[in-house]
């Protein structure tokens, strides 16, 4: 009987306890007085690869709104938009209660903004605070870039001053960067900056550099996964790496895929109609092609387009374009934008016969000579 009286005991000690355990939550309490029915959206946008809906509701008769739900256990980035529009805002959730104030303001009489007033836990108000600078830099980078740009075409500047200056911008862009997130490196908003900025845009040693700076405790968090993963993706796409394989839809309406190529030497050509440069660059493809496809080399070019009119009618008027075509019609989110971390067109990307990334980048010389070192030319 005293053995039973103790096991009984036990046991509502330990259901007590459960119950006393709560379960990590996040609350989103919002109030959108002007946007009385309008359907908000909540997703999760923590993978930009694979961004999941999370919850959805109309704002009810009194303009206010709520979301809740399990924390996951980490720190999640939410994306809350107004379902048909461009208006949305980004916010690192957790277990805590966020407050939301979405108001309109008139821009003009055709235009009305809506704007997110958001009161931000200390993380997210560091990670706003990150990406607010990243797009005033960026705001700066641009205007020097175009500057030079514009003194390139206007005979100002040569070619070659042209890509000197511009490496030296973007290298002064990157090394401010790494010097303001080293102010942060204890923080999760720090991680997320990495993920979304640096990730697929910044050279890999820039990424590599920015996340070994991080506390061991935020490197070894479920939230540091996705920037781990990310980087061994990007290693792949880099010289030296072995790609995944991938399949897009061809322009004879087929399936073109990236291993039905090995044992050849391969040159890719990632470019858009709406891309400039890469109409300019194009020619230079037709030459390359022209002097190596009989000697073994193959052409693939893979359109960053979305509209298939717009791409299948470019290319029935270029009728000098013979080589390999293919397109997913979804620009940045064709599959071998991911596969390659293809951020800006045109991209040049040579794989030797065993599907090795051998250079990446080449252009005139040096793209003909990499090309007669894989085929063994002499």
């Amino acid at each position: 009987m005293k053995k039973t009286k103790t096991i009984t005991i036990v046991l509502l000690t330990v259901l007590l306890f459960s119950c006393n355990q709560r379960i990590p939550q996040y609350t989103i309490n919002g109030i959108f007085k002007d946007g009385i029915g309008e359907l908000l959206i909540l997703e999760d946008v923590s993978d930009k690869y694979s961004i999941k809906t999370i919850d959805s509701m109309r704002v009810d008769a009194n303009g206010n709104f709520s979301f809740s739900g399990s924390s996951f256990g980490e720190k999640k980035e939410i994306r809350l938009s107004i379902a048909g529009t461009r208006f949305k805002d980004e916010i690192l959730i957790e277990d805590t209660i966020v407050n939301v104030n979405i108001v309109q303001k008139v821009i003009t009489e055709k235009y009305t903004k809506s704007i997110f007033k958001v009161e931000r836990s200390k993380e997210d108000a560091l990670y706003a605070k990150l990406k607010a600078n990243y797009k005033e830099r960026r705001t700066i980078w641009g205007g020097k870039t175009n500057g030079l740009v514009v003194a390139n075409k206007e005979k100002k500047i040569s070619d070659e001053e042209l890509a000197k200056a511009c490496g030296i911008l973007d290298a002064d862009f990157i090394t401010e960067i790494l010097d303001t997130l080293s102010n942060y490196p204890n923080n999760y908003a720090t991680a997320f900056y990495i993920k979304n900025y640096m990730l697929g845009f910044d050279p890999l040693p820039s990424v590599e550099e920015a996340f070994n700076n991080l506390a061991d405790n935020i490197k070894n968090s479920k939230e540091a996964i996705p920037i781990i993963s990310g980087i061994e993706v990007i290693k792949k796409s880099y010289v030296g790496g072995l790609p995944d394989d991938f399949s897009i839809p061809s322009l004879d309406g087929g399936e073109t895929s990236l291993y039905q190529y090995r044992g050849k030497v391969l040159l890719i050509d990632c470019w858009a109609t709406w891309c400039g440069p890469c109409i300019k660059e194009m020619p230079h493809i037709g030459e390359i092609y022209n002097e190596f496809h009989s000697k073994g080399l193959e052409v693939l070019g893979i359109s960053y387009d979305r509209d298939e009119t717009k791409w299948r009618n470019f290319l029935k008027k270029n009728e000098y374009v013979v080589w390999e075509q293919a397109s997913s019609l979804k620009e940045w989110n064709c599959p071998s934008a991911k596969i390659f971390s293809v951020n800006t067109i045109p991209e040049t990307i040579l794989i030797d016969k065993n599907g090795v990334i051998a250079a990446r980048g080449l252009k005139g010389d040096k793209l003909k000579a990499k090309i007669k070192e894989l085929l063994v030319l002499e």
